[in-house]
């Protein structure tokens, strides 16, 4: 298994259990513990995590998982389902619809979907700008608009007063969020500034939509975001902890839709 691969799966393993010991991640990818350690001391340079006697942690400092990863680290996790669940999203979209799209991953994977369309399009990420502008075979198709604000350099977000201002100056058929967890009918996410965001798409859309792959389901992250009756669908895909949640919550009035 190659560096990047083993990182990558460290990453994905301190998502859900906050902290990791040499040992565990050792038994985990099956090679050594020089090996492993070197791994921690990359990923420490890098500043995806902090270092631990014997181990390392999240870089948050709280027992919830709330960290946020580089754009680079998530967009490799679970992609082709949010390929499927990007592309659903995309297709309730009509001509002349307005449309703002919360950054995330998974809300990144709708920009070949979109970039065509004759749709206007209100977005907080950078990245999502200059997928659409990439995506596009000629001038026309999606009309782009920035929210401006202040830039997370690592994820591409726009997020503070400016960005909020200019989201309610918009009345929009459908938002698009991305979420850090899902547990019971509440959503989650990793920053309070992004979940301001996200508040103000929620109010400013005649239809909200949640994109979440199956990972999602049953984490907590630490602020609150919203609860699943205050959004209109729910897109994930087909996986049996779905279920299980589905199951959960008879009666809530919320179209989920699985690919």
């Amino acid at each position: 298994m190659k560096r990047r691969e083993r990182q990558k799966k460290i990453l994905n393993q301190i998502e859900s259990q906050f902290e990791m010991s040499v040992r565990e991640a050792s038994e985990l990818l099956l090679v050594s513990s020089a090996t492993i350690r070197r791994d921690f001391e990359d990923l420490v340079k890098k500043g995806l995590v902090k270092k631990l006697w014997g181990g390392i942690m999240a870089k948050s400092g709280s027992g919830i998982n709330h960290v946020m990863l580089p754009v680079a680290i998530r967009e490799t996790q679970f992609a082709e389902e949010k390929r499927m669940i990007a592309q659903k999203g995309a297709s309730f979209v009509k001509d002349g619809d307005v449309v703002i799209i919360d950054g995330g991953t998974t809300t990144l994977a709708m920009a070949p979907f979109l970039a065509n369309r004759n749709v206007r399009i209100l977005t907080n990420s950078v990245l999502i700008a200059h997928q659409i502008y990439k995506e596009r075979d000629s001038e026309s198709g999606a009309e782009v608009y920035l929210t401006g604000g202040l830039l997370y350099p690592d994820s591409g977000l726009l997020v503070g007063p400016q960005t909020i201002e200019n989201i309610q100056q918009v009345n929009a058929d459908f938002g698009f969020i991305s979420v850090g967890g899902i547990e019971g009918d509440m959503a989650s996410n990793t920053d309070q500034l992004v979940v301001a965001n996200e508040r103000a798409i929620i109010r400013q859309s005649e239809q909200a939509v949640i994109l979440a792959d199956h990972s999602k389901f049953g984490n907590k992250d630490i602020c609150r975001l919203c609860s699943l009756l205050e959004v209109d669908i729910l897109i994930t895909d087909e996986h049996p902890s779905i279920l299980h949640w589905q199951k959960k919550l008879p009666g809530m009035d919320l179209k989920v839709i699985t690919v």
